[in-house]
């Protein structure tokens, strides 16, 4: 077997750890860091500085994975349902595993690793939970999970003497203790010890919210990545049944919404006046173009203002049609959005 392995890679100092173990073990390991709107979005956008960071810091060669369409199908129908919002922790996982494995041939890995620890998370990592991922995953006992290893079974790689069981850990529960000690151990110090993540998305009321309605809208069929892209920052507003629209709320939503260049999306700001990008996706009416420009100025710095023009077209850098936006209160605005504590 190679002395090469694939690592299931988040970011956070779990996976760091999984992987730092099968380096001291002699092991080249390929991280794979999966990428979807609710998880990971920002590497896709920025994946050279993301990589460039991830090697500076961690000397983590990192491999990015686009998995949104993935996502989009687990969500659809988890098999396994969904945590307290709309995260389907447990299919997400298990279709994490089969892809990874689905590589193994091609990059000539001999198992996968993941950086879990028995009992850590309520959803994912209880025992009977782990045992079902490992199943369904198809990887059978080629998956190792070197943080907690000593709890599990020998997997095959341990009981043909691959990897030394011996050198693996045995953490176990939710205290961080025994992995400080091996961050420390390993050289990563408080200041370059990673930030903890946000994790999924789909986890946050509101978001999980808009999604849900947005997969109930396309339903029997599926969203599109670019509709469910305009779900995951800023404010929504439905202007019809069919009509998306998207107001950023900071420089930073600004320079993401920037990104979403797609067929159907319409970008809109208003001209000669600082405030939000917006986008707009569904029916392009004379009438839905109205009232994003007006919603486009309340919440921008000609608020008030009559007599304001809104440009608009398919790309930020080409904005070059225009339609008045009229003055609106906030009570007018409130009549379309969705997520009403934004």
């Amino acid at each position: 077997m190679a002395k090469r392995c694939i690592a299931l890679y988040s970011g956070g100092l779990d996976s760091i750890l999984a992987i730092r173990m099968m380096q001291e073990q002699s092991f080249e390991v390929i991280p794979l860091y999966f990428c979807t709107p609710f998880f990971g979005y920002d590497v896709l956008v920025n994946t050279k500085a993301h990589k460039e960071f991830h090697e500076r810091a961690y000397g983590i060669r990192m491999h990015p994975v686009d998995f949104t369409d993935d996502i989009i199908d687990v969500v659809r129908d988890p098999r396994h349902g969904f945590g307290k919002h709309l995260n389907p922790c447990i299919d997400c996982k298990i279709r994490m595993l089969r892809k990874a494995g689905s590589m193994m041939e091609q990059l000539d890995a001999s198992f996968v690793v993941t950086g879990e620890v028995l009992g850590q998370r309520p959803m994912s990592q209880r025992r009977d939970a782990m045992n079902l991922i490992e199943r369904e995953s198809g990887l059978k006992d080629m998956l190792l999970r070197p943080l907690c290893a000593r709890h599990l079974p020998p997997t095959y790689p341990e009981r043909t003497g691959l990897v030394d069981r011996e050198r693996l850990g045995d953490m176990a529960g939710r205290g961080r203790k025994a992995q400080m000690e091996l961050a420390a151990k390993y050289g990563i110090t408080p200041e370059t010890m990673p930030t903890p993540a946000g994790g999924c998305l789909l986890a946050d009321e509101q978001i999980s919210r808009k999604v849900g309605l947005t997969f109930e809208r396309f339903r029997p069929g599926v969203p599109s990545r670019a509709d469910i892209l305009l779900d995951i920052l800023g404010r929504k507003f439905m202007l019809d049944e069919n009509t998306v629209l998207i107001v950023s709320r900071n420089e930073e939503e600004n320079r993401m919404l920037s990104s979403m260049v797609f067929q159907g999306n319409i970008f809109l700001r208003i001209a000669d006046v600082p405030g939000p990008l917006c986008v707009m996706r569904g029916d392009a009416s004379e009438k839905n173009l109205r009232t994003a420009a007006a919603v486009c100025l309340r919440y921008s710095k000609g608020r008030g203002m009559d007599g304001r023009m809104a440009i608009y077209g398919p790309d930020p850098s080409a904005l070059t049609g225009t339609v008045e936006a009229s003055a609106v209160s906030e009570e007018y605005c409130r009549r379309f959005q969705i997520d009403l504590n934004k």
